[in-house]
């Protein structure tokens, strides 16, 4: 095989699986799920990171949590929140009671 059958090959591969990944995405906004507070993203010092249940740290995706008060939450905490959106492989969620 060329190497340009190749990158065809795998670039259908890759448009296939971010589809697939859009649509999981897009089926998580509104639900309810339990967080673990990793600590304030890297990204931002406003916006607090965490995982699901099954998301490793450094190989998933993370969940930002947003319109919150960083400080009321601490590394280790389990949280209730609810997925308010996707951006990218990752979601964004909201602290709920």
């Amino acid at each position: 095989m060329t190497a340009a059958a190749k990158r065809k090959r795998r670039d259908r591969i890759m448009k296939a699986a971010a589809g697939d990944r859009r649509r999981r995405q897009a089926a998580r906004i509104g639900t309810d799920v339990k967080v673990l507070i990793d600590g304030p993203s890297s990204e931002h010092e406003l916006v607090l990171q965490g995982r699901l249940e099954g998301q490793a740290p450094d190989i998933d995706p993370v969940v930002y949590l947003t319109d919150c008060d960083p400080s009321a939450f601490g590394r280790g905490d389990l949280i209730h929140a609810r997925i308010v959106g996707a951006q990218g492989y990752d979601l964004l969620a909201i602290p709920s009671a």
